[in-house]
This record gives structure tokens, C-alpha cells and sequence, in this order.
């Protein structure tokens, strides 16, 4: 004779308004542990020594300028409370800083993170300035760094304000210049020393060391500096350039080279 089980109580309870509550009970639990999160994360302060805080990716911007934009000074001492967000801004007004990131990494470390921009040529206008591959304007910075850049000259047009982007046209046509030579010779480019831009039917490349003048059209330059990577590679010896006064590029399907007397 078969017997029916009577259900418990709790059984009753877990399979009814007994699992509304539970769930009550959890959400709760997690609400209120993810405010003390947010309220210990808002009360938080931000207290270092100089020690404790690590800077990575500059090269152009000294550690010690950051640490002194971060309010460590000459005569600091002790711990300093910093604020990552106001940080960052005081970092991203520098020129040559293209992104910050601050993170901070227990125990105890603030990791700044630094993304600077990356010069590829000299540029004259309002005295002598750098340039990156975007035509962000930067002044020269006091560091003793050797910059081994091209320089883009013949520039008639204004060339805009430091920190910001150049406003004219024939700089942007010079660095998509560089930018290809970066691309696809760059041992020609190493021998670049100044890319005159005073034409705006052709453009001149001039060697270092004396070294030949090259001719190209403004709009057609990849396909005439492909050539004269060829010849150069096939034809020249690297180290007798300056035996070359000039190569000619802009004709079509010819190349006029004129050696020095």
C-alpha cells in the first residue's frame, strides 16, 4: 500500500513566498555591498610619497616634470595628496603628450601611464619647431635630445598655433611624404635632410653631406620614388652621392641625373 509524503513546512515555504523573500534578502545584501563600495571608492584619498609613484612611456617629457606637475617639488617631503583626474589634465596641456593614464595599483603605487607624441620632422615657421605625423605643432623641447629629423622648409603659408595642428596644406603633403619614405624606404629617408616645399608643382628632397637634390611631382611622388629606390639600390653606391648634383624625376618613363663638374 503505497503512502503519500506529507511536505514539511520548509518545503512549503521554499516552494512558495519563501523564494521571493531569499531573493529579497540577496538583492539587498548586494545593494548595500556595492554602495560601500562606491562610498569607500569616493572617500578615498590619494596619498603618496615620491617613491610610490611610477611613470612609464615618456621619453621626451622628464620624469621630473611630471612628478612636479603632480605636486612633487624641489623640497617636497613626505606624502602628497594627488588628484588622478586634475593629473591628467595638467598632462594632456603638455604638446608633446597625446594620452594619460592613471591607475592605481595596491598596495601602493600610482602607475601614470604617458603616450607622447611622436615627432618625425622639423618644421619652420614661428622659429623652429617639431611635428609629428598627425601636423600636431610642438616646440623644441630644453632637454638635451638629439633629434636625427628631417627638416621641411620653403613653407609660405602661416603654419598655425604650438599645440595644436598645422593649418597648412603643404606641411601635410610633406609628411605623407615622410610618412611613405617610413613605410617603404627607409634608407632613403635616413639620407633625407631637407624636404623643400617652396614649389607646389614639385617638391625637392635634399641629401645629407652635401648629397644630391631630388626632383619629384607633388602628386605622383610614390610612384617616381619608387623608381629612384631601384636605381639607387642597383645602381649607386650609397657613399658616392655627392658625386651627384642632382636626380630628376618628374618626366615620365625618364630620369635626368646631372653629376657635379
Amino acid at each position: 500500500m503505497k503512502t503519500k509524503r506529507r511536505k514539511k513546512k520548509s518545503d512549503k515555504f521554499l516552494n512558495g513566498s519563501g523564494k521571493f523573500f531569499i531573493g529579497l534578502i540577496i538583492f539587498y545584501l548586494l545593494y548595500f555591498a556595492v554602495n560601500k563600495i562606491i562610498e569607500t571608492e569616493q572617500d578615498k584619498t590619494y596619498l603618496y610619497e615620491r617613491s610610490e609613484i611610477e611613470v612609464t612611456g615618456n621619453s621626451i617629457i622628464s620624469e621630473t616634470k611630471i612628478l612636479n606637475i603632480c605636486g612633487f617639488l624641489k623640497n617636497t617631503k613626505g606624502k602628497i595628496e594627488i588628484d588622478p583626474e586634475r593629473t591628467a589634465q595638467d598632462l594632456m596641456s603638455l604638446p608633446y603628450i597625446k594620452g594619460v593614464g592613471i591607475k592605481d595599483r595596491p598596495p601602493r603605487k600610482l602607475s601614470i601611464i604617458i603616450e607622447e607624441r611622436r615627432p618625425i620632422a622639423f618644421v619652420y615657421g614661428l622659429g623652429l619647431n617639431l611635428i609629428d605625423e598627425d601636423g600636431f605643432l610642438m616646440p623644441i623641447p630644453n632637454d638635451d635630445i638629439i633629434w636625427d629629423l628631417p627638416l621641411i622648409t620653403g613653407i609660405k603659408q602661416t603654419l598655425g598655433k604650438l599645440g595644436n595642428a598645422t593649418t597648412a596644406a603643404p606641411v601635410f603633403r610633406a609628411l605623407k611624404l615622410i610618412s611613405y619614405l617610413e613605410q617603404e624606404n627607409s634608407l632613403l629617408l635616413d639620407f633625407v635632410s631637407e624636404i623643400c616645399m617652396d614649389n607646389k608643382n614639385y617638391i625637392e628632397l635634399h641629401l645629407i653631406k652635401g648629397g644630391a637634390t631630388i626632383r619629384i611631382n607633388s602628386d605622383t611622388f610614390k610612384k617616381e620614388l619608387f623608381v629612384l629606390k631601384n636605381y639607387l639600390v642597383n645602381y649607386v653606391d650609397w657613399n658616392q652621392l655627392q658625386k651627384i648634383e642632382y636626380i630628376d624625376l618628374r618626366f615620365n618613363k625618364q630620369m635626368v641625373i646631372k653629376f657635379r663638374a
